[in-house]
């Protein structure tokens, strides 16, 4: 009688240390997505698992702090209601998780030359425009 077959690991699928461009569930998107959650996470000043406990799952309970781990990697993809539930925890504009990234947009010549002066100045926009929002002090 014949030995029957067993599956083994398949070790070129990515998600044991092959190439990640072989693994189904990668997605270039995702691992975009997934740092933008962790830069706003970060700045938040939030863990993981504090992030993921403020987040209610639709059925109820909530979402281990891996699985935002693995979100934050790109190593998993979350349905829409996931990323604005992030979104709503930390603040965000869905557009600025899940829209296009502003580093490919075009910059004028007009925006250039305002950010060279603001870097010159040491000025971060955000200064610049609440200096110009004060009302001039008189004298």
């Amino acid at each position: 009688m014949a030995r029957p077959r067993t599956r083994g690991l398949d070790f070129g699928a990515g998600l044991l240390g092959g190439p990640r461009s072989a693994d189904p569930a990668w997605c270039d998107w995702a691992v975009v997505v997934g740092l933008r959650v962790r830069t706003a996470r970060r700045a938040a000043g939030l863990t993981l698992v504090e992030l993921s406990r403020s987040m209610p799952r639709p059925g109820g309970g909530g979402y281990s702090g891996g699985y935002i781990s693995r979100i934050e990697r790109g190593a998993a993809t979350a349905p829409l209601h996931v990323y604005l539930s992030v979104c709503a925890v930390l603040g965000l504009d869905p557009g600025r998780l899940l829209g296009p990234d502003d580093a490919k947009k075009p910059v004028s010549d007009a925006e250039l030359t305002l950010l060279q002066t603001l870097r010159e100045l040491g000025m971060v926009p955000q200064e610049a425009l609440a200096r110009l929002a004060r009302p001039p002090q008189s004298m």
